[in-house]
């Protein structure tokens, strides 16, 4: 009985552990298309990626964006030096480096990758 009880522990805990997912938020669709034609993107970033990584991470892309990170809301703003097709790709670089895997979009999760292609570009 006492094996039975730790083994229901143990694949709940798993179970949790292989659904989370390192996560950011864009803005809704309006907004976000506002932010891009205007080239500051805001991202409100999930509680497991650390300031400290977006603003590490930020420093690999100097040359193509800006890095700012507000802690009291987690929001990271990145301000494209020039608001062209190649900066923006490399945000979703960033993105990654920080371990982010889905982004929220209006409303849906979407991975990161398709998120670059689809709304980076």
């Amino acid at each position: 009985m006492k094996n039975l009880i730790l083994l229901i522990v143990f694949s709940s805990i798993t179970w949790i552990n292989l659904d989370a997912q390192v996560y950011a938020v864009a803005a809704s669709k309006d907004v976000y298309a506002s932010e891009k034609s205007s080239g500051v993107i805001n991202f409100r970033f999930g509680a497991d990626v650390l300031p400290e990584t977006v603003l590490t991470q930020g420093e690999n892309f100097t040359e193509y964006f800006t890095t700012a990170f507000d802690v009291t809301t987690y929001v990271g703003t990145f301000t494209m030096k020039e608001n062209v097709e190649m900066n923006r790709l490399m945000l979703g670089r960033l993105l990654i480096g920080c371990g982010v895997e889905v982004i929220e979009f209006d409303g849906v999760q979407i991975p990161v990758y398709q998120f670059s292609n689809e709304q980076l570009k």
